[in-house]
């Protein structure tokens, strides 16, 4: 038996593989780098704007400089430059790429350094041959500093360089804090100064001081050291003015004050006095017992004893031989004015109490709202065109040889049409939102359940509104003072003084109103027609007083009385009536009263 092999096959060996090329190299090449789009309608704008503000410019120059307009009119070169400007502060404010934010920095240290050169510049008043150091501060040195604080803002907030930001905030710090203090001691030294450049020196440093604080942490740090700073010397200014106005004459008059027509001691003047003494022992007993840091203590017990001591004292002779001379009007009304605005402003930034924290939440809800501007808008609008009225009434009689105005010549700036419609609108514009627009979005019931009370609620609204409404109306001071600068011919200006006190108290009656009739309603036009409704009402108390159409004499006193004008009037001729301000005062504390139980009732409800 034979045995065959297995069958093997051979397969051939796979031949070698072919050899693949290796692939050569691959260009990388990444999408192109996109660039986000500026915002070029701002841009434009500000192009616009500064093309503008060129024009303008050199109108004015040319024409102050040939004593001739050669292109344009002179007002029309400040139409254009005032319109470019404000199309220059759009682009700075929305666009903040970094050649641009530094650029309009650049731009807010050169109009600085004008508002320098400008405060130092000597130059002639009309009619007089000699020069003068500052005569160019007002307008030209003013306008270059507040148009320097408006390009800084914008370029402090969008910088993010930490170093070109901290010089931006120093240097917006050490304008104000040299402004602030600077005016405070000048005015001590020269009160009469305080009525004319000093005050708006005085707006403008804390324009400064405010902006600042608005763009640092101001719970701790440096910016609650300078808010701090700023209340203290608000505090001692308005201290030192109510002391020289009421120590001085105290030591004067002595004892003698004491006694009546038949020399006996009048017994209601020795116990006002002695109630003076009381309450400053009393303010002494209250920083020793009181839960306050030593340097409020120590303020405290140094205001008390001064105060009695100097009141002692001039109950039983009298210190001063000779009359003290004049210090209230205006130095005092403005050094302690100016001292109180510090002092709330430092309050609002650093207290933490329920009422200041209300309050301030209300009062920058105007400034986050178009309609806080579109107010402060035409609010100036309407006083602009109210002066310039009153600056054409004033060349009028001059050109046409009549004898000079006689004074106040402020009667006829204010006591006009564009005031009344002004104050009618503005009041109804200003607290138609108050409490309808919380009401509408459901917010009220949200500060219903927080642990305030409705006094505090409602006052801090108004507070905070009535703030607001008189801020408004400083214009029509800043025109006078120009007008006083410029014309270099003094008025009286002290019934201006008596007519903002009137104005104050008008205004609280009125915004106390408007709260009233925003707390009846849910809708913000109803509440505004209502206000403005009852706006002319209060005017047609005038119009009917003033008619005398045969109506009764006690209803003729009881419109005289609801008139708001005549207080005007009466405030600008001179004179101003303590009893009408307090009844226009105490109708604003009815209001108040009556719109604490309209929400005590909703709660309740």
């Amino acid at each position: 038996m034979s045995s065959t092999p297995p069958a093997t096959t051979d397969s051939p060996a796979p031949p070698p593989a072919a050899a693949v090329p290796l692939p050569g190299p691959v260009e990388v090449s990444g999408p192109s780098e996109l660039m986000a789009e500026g915002p070029a309608l701002a841009r434009l704008v500000g192009f616009v704007g500064l093309f503008l503000l060129v024009l303008g410019t050199v109108v004015v120059v040319a024409t102050r400089a040939t004593g001739q307009a050669r292109l344009l009119p002179e007002g029309w070169g400040f139409l254009f430059a005032g319109l470019g400007v404000a199309m220059m502060l759009y682009h700075a404010v929305t666009d903040g790429e970094q050649e641009v934010r530094r650029m309009y920095g650049l731009l807010a240290a050169t109009l600085l350094l004008v508002a320098l050169v400008a405060a130092v510049l000597p130059g002639a008043p009309k009619g007089s041959p000699d020069k003068v150091i500052g005569h160019y501060l007002l307008p030209w040195g003013l306008t270059g500093g507040f148009l320097a604080l408006l390009f800084a803002i914008p370029f402090v907030r969008h910088e993010t360089d930490e170093l070109f930001r901290s010089i931006g905030l120093n240097g917006i710090l050490a304008v104000g804090a040299l402004l602030c203090v600077g005016v405070l001691v000048k005015g001590v030294q020269d009160p009469d100064w305080l009525a004319g450049t000093g005050l708006a020196l005085a707006v403008l440093g804390l324009s400064f001081l405010a902006a600042y604080l608005g763009q640092v942490n101001t719970d701790e740090g440096t910016g609650y050291t300078v808010a701090f700073a700023l209340g203290a010397v608000g505090a001692a200014a308005a201290l030192y003015a109510a002391g020289r106005a009421a120590f001085p004459a105290v030591l004067y008059d002595g004892p003698s004050v004491l006694r009546n027509e038949f020399q006996a001691l009048d017994a209601w003047k020795v116990a006002g006095r002695a109630g003076v003494v009381l309450a400053a022992l009393g303010l002494v007993a209250l920083g020793a017992l009181g839960k306050f840091p030593g340097w409020l203590r120590a303020s405290l017990a140094a205001v008390g004893l001064t105060t009695a001591a100097v009141f002692v004292l001039a109950s039983t002779k009298a210190v001063l031989t000779q009359p003290p001379a004049p210090f209230l009007v205006p130095g005092g009304l403005l050094i302690g004015g100016i001292g109180l605005t510090y002092l709330m402003l430092a309050l609002g930034v650093c207290s933490d109490a329920q009422f200041v924290t209300l309050t301030r939440r209300e009062f920058s809800t105007y400034f986050y709202s178009p309609i806080g501007y579109l107010v402060l808008a035409g609010m100036a609008l309407i006083h602009w065109a109210g002066y310039v009225l009153f600056v054409n009434l004033l060349s009028s009689a001059t050109m046409g040889g009549r004898e000079a105005m006689p004074e106040p010549i402020v009667r006829n700036y204010i006591f006009a049409l564009f005031p009344v419609i002004g104050v009618t609108v503005q009041v109804a514009a200003l607290t138609m939102r108050l409490f309808a627009e919380e009401k509408r979005s459901g917010t009220l019931e949200v500060l219903f359940t927080a642990p305030v009370n409705e006094w505090v609620t409602v006052a801090s609204k108004f507070v905070a509104t009535w703030a607001f409404f008189m801020l408004c109306w400083l214009p029509v001071g800043l025109f006078l003072i120009a007008l006083r600068m410029e014309g270099g011919a003094p008025f009286d200006y002290r019934p201006l003084l008596g007519y903002y006190v009137a104005l104050g108290a008008t205004g609280a009656a009125f915004v106390a109103m408007g709260l009233l009739l925003s707390a009846l309603t849910n809708n913000q036009i109803i509440a505004a027609m209502l206000t403005f409704l009852g706006m002319l009402g209060f005017l047609l108390n005038f119009v009917g007083a003033a008619m005398n159409i045969g109506l009764n004499p006690t209803l003729m006193a009881f419109l005289n009385k609801l008139s708001y004008l005549r207080l005007w009037g009466t405030a600008l001729g001179g004179q101003l009536p303590v009893r009408d301000v307090v009844l226009w005062l105490s109708l604003a504390v009815f209001f108040l009263f009556t719109s604490v139980k309209v929400l005590e009732v909703r709660r309740w409800r």
